[in-house]
């Protein structure tokens, strides 16, 4: 029963976190057919969105296990927030450049020459598009865990399910 519990708390933190990742990215990809649409280019992106997600949720999960050590755990929490941000951001960009690059090999004679061409082309601007985005949502969500962290447990939806404060207030000086 005890695994059975912490089996199903890590698909509830998956979840939650991915749920969060593909609202953010699926906001991006509507933006980005609106503006295509001008254009009168169709574009989808609902699997990539939903994968992407998925995959930022469970690669950000995993690097919140790793520390990053004993001068960043005495600073305020905003150093660990920045730091995070900056090397979560810094793989993104390094994915999405090997993914356009990988997209685009059939342009180029080898993988190596692939990256060239992805960064001196115009595939750079959708590699910089997509990793401002995700650097945006990396960042509020990593500023959320720190919040989370200083109320506890449920502390977020407490604070914004809750009645009014005052409400509150005056519930508890009855």
């Amino acid at each position: 029963m005890k695994i059975l519990k912490k089996i199903l708390e890590e698909i509830k933190i998956i979840l939650r976190t991915a749920t969060y990742f593909a609202i953010v990215f699926l906001l991006m990809m509507v933006m980005k057919k609106l503006y295509l649409e001008d254009y009168n280019i169709e574009f989808t992106g609902l699997s990539q969105a939903i994968i992407g997600a998925l995959v930022m949720a469970k690669v950000i999960i995993l690097m919140e296990l790793i520390s990053l050590g004993p001068w960043v755990q005495r600073q305020p929490p905003i150093v660990d927030v920045i730091i995070r941000t900056l090397l979560y951001t810094l793989g993104v960009l390094i994915v999405v450049v090997l993914e356009k690059a990988f997209e685009d090999r059939h342009k180029a004679t080898g993988y190596g020459e692939a990256i060239s061409y992805v960064l001196s082309h115009r595939d750079i601007y959708h590699v910089w598009a997509t990793t401002i985005g995700a650097a945006g949502s990396i960042l509020v969500y990593n500023a959320f865990s720190v919040v989370q962290r200083t109320m506890g447990k449920n502390g977020l939806a407490k604070l914004f399910f809750s009645k009014s404060l005052n409400q509150v207030e005056h519930l508890q000086s009855k």
